[in-house]
């Protein structure tokens, strides 16, 4: 069967089934929530206006009339209702749980200003799968190479119905998952990256097995049905809940805490019931402006008994009283001194902390964020997507300078936003290891274009020649002849910076490039740093990276470098209360376009010494050190180099130099990234950081709002 080709656009407009049911939810009591669930009541009620009409999938199957008993022959028949102004219900089981989906024209969507969950853009039905879905993208006016095609083998109705509901749940929540069975893991589980003002097209090829009944052959029965994405997405996902708990307590004294930590303890010892819904209370008299705060966490009820007990026992301990920080490894923590915000600091990594499907699972959590920065500019270039999030894992190991930098500089400026828009945190000040300078300055709304940076950076002959890739910079200082190769490598080892200092005379094609506590990068010639460290008596640990980012053949490209970042500023940057800290000087940095830029290119064309970076901002006043980024490496570095620090300085009075400083990481390779920024934010509580509970506490009411509330983005691309 072919479907006839319509006079006008096909776009009917499709939402998930339970959002006509939300006239009489109960909301949540937060302001967020109550402002989504007014909505999505409101959408209900214009729906339930509609004349609707109910197309069963059970019924049609027990039907011995002559129904259309396929989707594409329904959708072929429902056309002239849908254009009357009707409303369609499609209404079928999906693991014994009743289903609907509700279907109506989509310029009539548009009227009742009701926000689709998708669109569907045209449909065909044949005997063969390529010229069927050729044909219904034809229809839809869609080109195969901007489309992902599903194919999925089915034998009824109702099975064509839910897997139409998985694809439109795919698009609703911009995730290829739903599409996938239970038992795949494919790696499309992750976000469903698209092209900036590209909507996301599925066509689902729907096949069904027949026998002919008079010779017995078996034929294919194909069916294509093409979907757009609408610009209603899948409500955020619970940042806690059973497995992912999380309580936080404030109180006037120590005296205090124990005293409601008792509480808890005795709740849960009595309840044998307790579900994550019952924390609520705990959210609502949490006083933000109390001196002392804890935070309890952990993956169930029982172990949160468990964490209960270990932080009673911290509470009395005298270590804790005078200042000790604890914390357990689920993330529980408490500080008798907290540090407060005055000297709370976002540090940005360098280059190479990526990693292969980094915080994949992130815009379940944070879809409007992720909606947010696809608007402002290419999100999949930003992180690098191709690489990152590549099936094979090892594709992002072998990323290039450029895109390592451009998928870095991406996960802070994600980072950033998350923090500072989602959660309120306000950073005093700023500083970057190596490259983490420019992701800085790209993700404090102090550059006007960050994004434009990224197709500079991915054709950039510094990062891609100069310092990187065949080193034509270094070539330059060597004086190499074109066909004399150049075989570099760095090597990290644990060492004084002075011991190196000393033989780099003795290795002129060897640099020190990075001093970072008690470790050193060396890098340059492989001959030549190999027998550097034979002569320390060091062993090296080789970073196997082509750059020459702090060595001396850097210096060639400075003026380079520093046009580069020489970049226009946002009307009121100069304004920022953010102390922007550079390894270049000592003096927080002017915010001008051309001190950041010279800043910059001091700092990567000269030696970075990490040490005296960190130690500069905390006699600036820095305490709190927030790394803002993929992965923790940049924290455990300032770890021991404040540790090393105040070993030092231990015999003397505490001062601006030997304070007591924090470093907390967002994110963490190889744990979930939803625990990694709990436990951040937990931290950050203890130290009175001033933030915003509401993402944790929307979902904690027993009626909750249903998946397909969900926030409503402006506008969405044809």
């Amino acid at each position: 069967m072919t479907i006839k080709k319509l006079a006008k656009p096909l776009r009917i407009a499709v939402l998930l089934g339970d959002t006509a049911n939300l006239a009489a939810h109960s909301v949540s009591k937060s302001p967020a929530a109550k402002l989504s669930s007014t909505k999505l009541a409101q959408t209900g009620a214009k729906l339930e206006q509609l004349e609707r009409l109910e197309i069963c999938a059970a019924d049609i199957a027990q039907s011995t009339l002559h129904e259309p008993t396929s989707v594409t022959a329904l959708l072929s028949h429902a056309i002239s209702a849908i254009e009357q102004g009707k409303l369609i219900e499609l209404k079928f089981d999906d693991g014994n749980q009743p289903q609907s989906l509700y279907l109506l024209d989509g310029l009539r969507a548009a009227k009742l200003r009701l926000h689709a969950h998708a669109f569907i853009a045209g449909f065909a039905a044949g005997s063969e799968i390529t010229s069927v879905a050729d044909e219904a993208l034809t229809i839809a006016k869609r080109s195969p190479a901007q489309t992902v095609q599903h194919q999925i083998i089915i034998d009824s109705l109702n099975e064509a119905f839910i897997a139409l509901r998985q694809g439109v749940m795919a698009l609703a929540a911009r995730t290829q998952a739903p599409l996938k069975g239970k038992d795949d893991t494919h790696h499309q589980a992750g976000y469903w990256f698209s092209g900036q003002h590209q909507a996301r097209v599925l066509c689902l090829n729907l096949i069904t097995k027949s026998l002919m009944t008079k010779t017995l052959n078996q034929v294919d029965i194909c069916q294509s049905v093409v979907l757009t994405q609408g610009t209603q997405l899948l409500a955020p996902k619970a940042l806690v809940d059973t497995s992912r708990l999380f309580v936080p307590i404030s109180g006037d004294n120590i005296d205090n805490l124990i005293a409601q930590v008792l509480q808890i303890d005795n709740t849960l010892k009595n309840g044998t019931d307790y579900h994550a819904e019952q924390l609520k209370p705990w959210f609502e008299r949490y006083d933000a402006n109390a001196p002392l705060a804890l935070v309890l966490m952990a993956a169930s009820i029982d172990d949160l008994k468990l964490e209960a007990k270990a932080m009673l026992g911290a509470l009395e301990n005298d270590a804790v009283h005078h200042g000790q920080p604890f914390k357990t490894p689920a993330g529980s923590c408490f500080s008798a001194k907290p540090l407060g915000d005055a000297g709370l600091t976002f540090v940005y990594p360098g280059v190479g902390t990526v990693y292969a499907n980094m915080f994949n699972n992130l815009h379940e959590y944070f879809p409007a964020l992720y909606h947010q920065l696809e608007r402002e500019g290419d999100l999949s270039a930003m992180l690098q997507s191709p690489q990152i999030y590549a099936a094979d894992v090892k594709t992002a190991a072998g990323m290039s300078l450029s895109q390592q930098a451009i998928s870095g500089v991406g996960a802070s400026y994600l980072f950033t936003k998350l923090l500072t828009q989602a959660f309120n945190i306000k950073p005093k000040m700023a500083l970057g290891y190596s490259m983490g300078e420019a992701a800085m300055w790209a993700s404090l709304d102090v550059w006007q274009t960050p994004h434009g940076m990224i197709t500079a950076t991915e054709n950039s002959d510094i990062f891609n020649h100069a310092i990187s890739g065949e080193l034509t910079a270094v070539r330059r200082a060597w004086q190499l002849a074109d066909n004399e190769a150049i075989v570099w490598n760095s090597f990290v080892v644990r060492a004084d910076s002075n011991e190196i200092k000393a033989l780099l005379p003795e290795f002129p094609r060897a640099y020190l490039a990075i001093t970072q506590g008690d470790t050193c990068v060396i890098a340059g010639c492989e001959a030549s740093c190999k027998a550097l460290l034979a002569k320390l008596g060091k062993r090296g640990i080789a970073a196997n990276r082509v750059t020459a980012m702090h060595t001396a053949p850097a210096m060639l490209v400075h003026g380079q470098v520093q046009d580069f970042y020489t970049q226009a500023l946002n009307a009121d940057a100069e304004y920022s209360p953010i102390r922007f800290i550079s390894a270049a000087q000592t003096a927080p940095v002017i915010v001008d376009s051309h001190s950041i830029g010279r800043a910059i290119a001091d700092t990567f064309c000269s030696p970075l010494d990490f040490s005296a970076l960190i130690q500069n901002a905390t006699e600036q006043g820095a305490r709190l050190f927030v790394e803002v980024g993929a992965d923790r490496q940049t924290s455990t570095l300032i770890d021991k180099i404040s540790h090393a620090h105040a070993c030092q300085h231990s015999d003397q009075h505490q001062s601006s130099t030997n304070a007591t400083t924090t470093a907390i990481a967002c994110n963490a390779k190889g744990a979930d990234a939803i625990t990694s920024l709990l436990k951040c934010l937990a931290q950050l509580i203890s130290h009175r950081v001033p933030l915003s509970l509401a993402p944790l506490m929307q979902p904690l009411s027993a009626n909750a709002a249903p998946l397909s509330s969900a926030v409503s983005p402006e506008g969405e691309p044809l």
